[in-house]
């Protein structure tokens, strides 16, 4: 017999200790089931699979509405339709984690190819040494081009240590300074960030003293995107503790919607997780071929994504064509200004947590 029946239903319920009658099958006050019946095996299965089932389906509602019906989400579950979807805040956070696990999926299946031999490392003065010894012994017919690679040292290698003064005397930029930093703790690893900055002609600071223990963190010399990588697998935490400054962008540009915070901040969390999850396909494809995955990203961002916002616009704030096209221009650079305050709030953090 199941826990339903009404023999095993009381006057009391087990869990807060309400009144019952006798007919209510579920707890009017906390909503547990009304049974005195014993648990066994398969009430045990029966209820995990039913509570699976229901997150199942409003998970299951929450992506179709997603992709078929832009801002619709967030427009019925600010109307009180909660039950048919997801919790935008709890799915979100899920989404998030996936994307995550997909990013570091990604990087492990890249491997180490991009490791560095140690025995590779030389300082400029050595380099610029090894070409001069090249140049005496060849013909002086070839002379002229050997001369030239001594003049463009700077440009052969990352794989370099330069001082300050050659870097800012041939125009490198900061991801040399990061590189060199790295090089010369590889190729002296006894020797003290102090020791280092000497021989590399940095003045003894704080700030200088920070840059060169970090540079020694990076896994490569190709610091600038190793860099970009960090920060794009970091983007859903960082967009997750961006949210709420961005939210105030549509709540001043939607004003007279009269809505509040927290109503934009559900729009926010639906918006972005439609995003997160077109992230995880495409580092799923990627995982298949990389060129299609960035022939789905570079069609997306200028087709589908913009579309997309512009739907969800239109459909969560329920304003004319016209009006909705004026706040979308108007929102893009605002986004782009709201999104780089948060950014850069959150890229120091990374960095000094880097």
């Amino acid at each position: 017999m199941s826990r339903k029946d009404t023999i095993y239903r009381g006057t009391k319920c087990l869990n807060c200790n309400t009144s019952l009658d006798i007919s209510e099958k579920y707890c009017h006050h906390c909503g547990q089931l009304n049974s005195k019946k014993r648990l066994t095996i398969s009430d045990f299965i029966e209820e995990f699979l039913s509570n699976f089932y229901a997150y199942d389906s409003r998970l299951r509602n929450s992506i179709i509405s997603m992709f078929t019906k832009p801002g619709v989400l967030a427009k019925e579950f600010n109307e009180g339709k909660r039950q048919k979807y997801a919790n935008p805040f709890r799915l979100f956070l899920s989404v998030s984690i996936i994307l995550f696990l997909t990013f570091n999926l990604n990087e492990k299946s890249s491997g180490n190819s991009t490791n560095t031999n140690n025995t590779n490392l030389l300082d400029s003065s050595e380099l610029k040494k090894e070409l001069s010894q090249i140049n005496d012994s060849i013909p002086s017919t070839d002379k002229s081009f050997i001369k030239e690679q001594i003049n463009s040292f700077r440009d052969l290698s990352k794989d370099s240590i330069y001082t300050k003064s050659e870097l800012k005397k041939n125009k490198m930029g900061f991801y040399y300074e990061f590189s060199s930093f790295r090089n010369f703790n590889r190729k002296y690893p006894n020797k003290t960030p102090e020791e280092a900055l000497k021989e590399l002609e940095y003045e003894n600071t704080q700030f200088n003293r920070f840059l060169f223990k970090k540079s020694i963190l990076f896994k490569t010399n190709d610091i600038k995107n190793e860099l970009t990588e960090y920060f794009y697998q970091k983007l859903p935490f960082l967009i997750f503790l961006s949210l709420p400054i961005i939210t105030i962008m549509f709540w001043l540009v939607f004003y007279s919607k009269k809505l509040n915070y927290t109503e934009h901040l559900i729009f926010s969390y639906t918006y972005f997780t439609f995003l997160f999850i077109c992230m995880i396909i495409f580092n799923i494809i990627d995982l298949l071929s990389t060129t299609i995955s960035e022939l789905l990203i570079g069609t997306c961002s200028i087709f589908i994504f913009p579309f997309y916002f512009y739907k969800s616009l239109r459909n969560f704030y329920g304003q004319n064509r016209w009006k909705t096209i004026l706040k979308f221009i108007l929102l893009n650079p605002l986004f782009g200004i709201f999104l780089l305050i948060s950014m850069l709030i959150m890229i120091s953090l990374g960095v000094i947590l880097f």
